[in-house]
């Protein structure tokens, strides 16, 4: 039975890497987070990855984050750069979102869908989909078979 080599959640696109060892890997991640420290908004403190999976697991790399007002409620977002290693080779590159409403998980973030916290979303989104791009291949799924396996092309970013 197959699968398929990568598990993307909230990119736009597989933003896919080959690695040939670990030196590749801890390189990977020290040119990210010296593109991600050119933002105003980043740190090295990251959440947990709540896509974590066993056969794909994942390495956060720093957070941007941010917090407005709304009416009564402090609403914060972080945004978390991952790493997530292939399942048979290499690793892609995604993200994941957290909502906070007065320091509390919140899921329900289309509430705040036309407010100030969306537009830091996109802010934050659009840059590390452009950092990734320039630093992996990114990818589209061509075709998904019924046992997993997946065929993809290559896409400009």
């Amino acid at each position: 039975m197959a699968t398929s080599n990568f598990h993307n959640v909230n990119a736009s696109s597989i933003f896919a890497v080959q690695l040939e060892d670990t030196y590749e890997y801890d390189d990977l991640i020290s040119n990210l987070t010296s593109e991600f420290n050119s933002h105003k908004d980043y740190s090295n403190h990251s959440k947990s990855d709540p896509n974590d999976l066993r056969s794909y697991p994942s390495t956060s790399i720093g957070g941007f984050s941010n917090a407005v007002m709304i009416g009564d409620d402090e609403v914060s977002v972080f945004v978390t750069p991952v790493i997530r290693s292939g399942y048979y080779d290499g690793c892609n590159l995604d993200y994941h979102i957290l909502y906070y409403v007065n320091g509390y998980e919140d899921d329900f973030y289309e509430y705040y869908e036309d407010t100030n916290i969306q537009s830091l979303v996109y802010e934050y989104v659009d840059f590390i989909e452009n950092v990734f791009s320039q630093y992996s291949q990114p990818l589209g799924v061509t075709a998904q078979f019924s046992n997993g396996e997946t065929i993809y092309h290559p896409i400009n970013f």
